[in-house]
């Protein structure tokens, strides 16, 4: 196809993901953001917007639909800008979400990029990308998750709580109670691995496990913990063999507010339980599933990535600095910004030559560039602005909320 392409944004088609765990009927964030009309039966998980092939965003050229990827290859530098070229060739570097969870996700975690490009050479059915998957969680209403390997003296105080994982795994709590910090840290990862490698080996042995984890909680009424009450509800859902039903009692449980934000790098476990979210990743759709799924799980490769230090959650709570609040990462390929406006305000931003895709949460704004060139985008809409609009403007009749993701 011949595509003619005049420097300007671009509104982008997406493409929205029905797994089974989305919000659903009134409660479907997704069709309301977008005002378009949900079916009660069916859940509505994430939007994509980028150029990743299970899901590519398109755009309307001269009334046909394209990927973004043909546009993209077609005027890489215009749109991509020259210093992305430069450091990860002619492709987006990030993918930016949508994710409404109505039900817990998985729990999982994600290769680095080494292991990444093993993977994908060794079974690229299951791993289809070769890149790693960092991401950031920044919440839109609220975000409960589960994240991290708890640290020796909260494994310490929670193996008090359940004698019969002591016994399980041969590891006690006053063992791990000892000061060598050596010792702690291989016992944590001894205590993590038995838990993985037992509950595949032994799994009729690990479901009398968690059944008796189950009575010990239940004899204990009203003095259960949230995650105690997190576990018993689970246990409804997944056989008593699935390895997630224990890893809800021995990962770290946050709760993040409005415009808190999660970064989880590679090797964490995580699983989102509920909430409306941003999300912003490097270009893959790389997953290594620890449990609470019935899908494909690769306990050797989990064993081997896992990152089985105490990862001590850090919620991001950046503050809002003339009405942009800015989500930095880690890592190359992207970070975030948050822009609010507020009645017939405005703001002037620049791409820095790297490309932007931007989402609108509330209100609506009219997003300005060459002096007097214009586009109207609503609640819902999203936009790709080349790299080459080095400068455009932001400019609100009400009150107006926009996150725009781009290259770091």
């Amino acid at each position: 196809m011949n595509i003619e392409f005049n420097i300007t944004p671009l509104k982008l088609f997406n493409k929205i993901r029905n797994y089974e765990w989305g919000t659903r009927g009134r409660r479907a964030f997704i069709p309301d953001l977008l005002g378009i009309a949900q079916e009660d039966d069916k859940p509505y998980a994430e939007l994509w917007m980028g150029t990743h092939p299970n899901a590519p965003s398109q755009i309307d050229i001269s009334g046909k639909l394209i990927d973004l990827t043909e546009l993209i290859n077609k005027y890489p530098q215009e749109i991509l800008g020259k210093s992305v070229i430069e450091r990860f060739g002619i492709r987006l570097p990030f993918l930016f979400k949508v994710l409404s969870a109505g039900q817990v996700l998985s729990i999982q975690t994600h290769p680095n990029l080494n292991q990444a490009k093993r993977l994908h050479r060794k079974d690229p059915i299951h791993y289809p990308d070769q890149n790693h998957k960092p991401e950031i969680a920044i919440a839109l209403d609220k975000l409960t998750a589960l994240v991290g390997l708890l640290n020796p003296s909260e494994l310490n105080n929670r193996l008090g709580l359940y004698p019969e994982v002591q016994d399980y795994i041969g590891i006690t709590s006053s063992i791990i109670a000892h000061n060598n910090h050596a010792i702690n840290s291989d016992l944590v990862r001894r205590f993590y691995a038995g838990i993985i490698q037992k509950a595949e080996l032994k799994p009729q042995i690990y479901s009398k496990l968690i059944e008796s984890i189950n009575n010990n909680i239940l004899k204990r009424k009203d003095q259960i913990s949230e995650q105690e009450r997190l576990f018993l509800e689970l246990k409804q859902q997944y056989p008593s063999s699935d390895i997630g039903l224990i890893m809800v009692l021995f990962m770290n449980l946050v709760h993040l507010k409005t415009e808190q934000a999660l970064f989880t790098s590679a090797g964490v476990p995580h699983a989102y339980i509920s909430g409306n979210i941003i999300e912003c990743m490097t270009n893959s759709d790389n997953v290594v599933r620890i449990g609470l799924t019935n899908k494909f799980k690769d306990i050797p490769t989990l064993l081997d990535i896992l990152d089985y230090s105490a990862n001590s959650v850090d919620i991001l709570d950046p503050k809002s600095v003339c009405g942009v609040i800015t989500y930095q990462t880690p890592v190359e390929e992207f970070y975030v910004v948050d822009v609010h406006l507020n009645n017939k305000d405005e703001k002037i931003l620049y791409t820095n030559d790297k490309v932007q895709i931007g989402i609108v949460i509330s209100g609506q704004i009219e997003l300005i560039w060459n002096s007097d060139e214009r586009l109207v985008i609503k609640r819902g809409n999203s936009i790709l602005i080349p790299a080459s609009i080095n400068k455009y403007v932001l400019r609100s009749q009400n009150k107006a909320k926009v996150f725009i993701a781009t290259v770091n």
